[in-house]
């Protein structure tokens, strides 16, 4: 069976959109929802709470997806509910809403040999092994990030190791067969969201581009997980300081 069903879908009218969305809701009276033109997008309560003690902020009414910070007249910062879909909703409203650029920086799982808890990684690619990407855009093995907003991340991350990742909608079936053959391929890191996030910016104009920090390990004996780490808390600061650095805001 193809997937998506439909064959030839891709060529297809989409019957509702975001931007109707935005129209309908200020036809109710519920105002123009502007966002700001570059945004840094996290699934991390922990970076959410650091971004609001630490910067000045508003909050401002959201899209469907998560919690929405204006930290400038030009930068916006957003925490998503996990996963490819929710990922895919909230960058299609960003750009409905005049947003150019996102930059989204999360916790991702080792799946490279060497990489430990706590390092940075720039992802290069994303494997599309999950569902929503392949609604957006014919199948090919990976989604690409915009290169330059990419490259600047590597200008300002110099540490960071530099890769693919794979992203997949089942965390629970990450099988190790499947992990043996990625890591043989040279894919670094496994999430949820990059693939989405790469190929529904692509299509709706905006640049994309992502960063990592390794939360738990699954290149050893067995699964390491490091999730509450002082070192994984620390280092998400760092993706952020340098996601707003690279969108023209530190």
């Amino acid at each position: 069976m193809p997937f998506p069903n439909l064959e030839g879908k891709h060529a297809g009218r989409p019957y509702v959109t975001a931007r109707r969305l935005h129209e309908y809701q200020a036809q109710r009276g519920e105002g123009a929802i502007a966002t700001p033109a570059a945004m840094v997008l996290t699934w991390q309560a922990s970076l959410e709470q650091n971004v609001r003690e630490r910067r000045e902020c508003r909050e401002i009414r959201s899209p469907s997806a998560g919690t929405l910070l204006a930290l400038s007249s030009g930068l916006g910062f957003a925490r998503l509910h996990i996963g490819a879909p929710a990922a895919a909703i909230i960058v299609e409203e960003l750009a409905a809403r005049g947003t150019e650029a996102v930059i989204g920086v999360g916790t991702a799982g080792a799946i490279g040999d060497g990489l430990a808890a706590g390092e940075l990684v720039v992802c290069t690619a994303a494997l599309r092994d999950e569902g929503t990407s392949h609604h957006y855009a014919p199948a090919e093995r990976f989604a690409l990030p915009d290169p330059g907003l990419t490259a600047r991340l590597r200008a300002r991350l110099p540490a960071a190791a530099c890769g693919p990742t794979w992203t997949t909608d089942a965390p629970y079936r990450e099988t190790a067969e499947e992990i043996a053959c990625y890591r043989d391929e040279g894919i670094l890191t496994v999430e949820m969201e990059a693939a989405a996030l790469f190929t529904v910016a692509r299509l709706s104009g905006l640049a994309a581009a992502a960063a990592f920090c390794v939360s738990d390990v699954l290149h050893g004996e067995q699964w390491e997980p490091h999730f509450g780490a002082a070192g994984v808390r620390q280092a998400m600061w760092t993706l952020f300081e340098a996601a707003e650095a690279c969108l023209g805001y530190q």
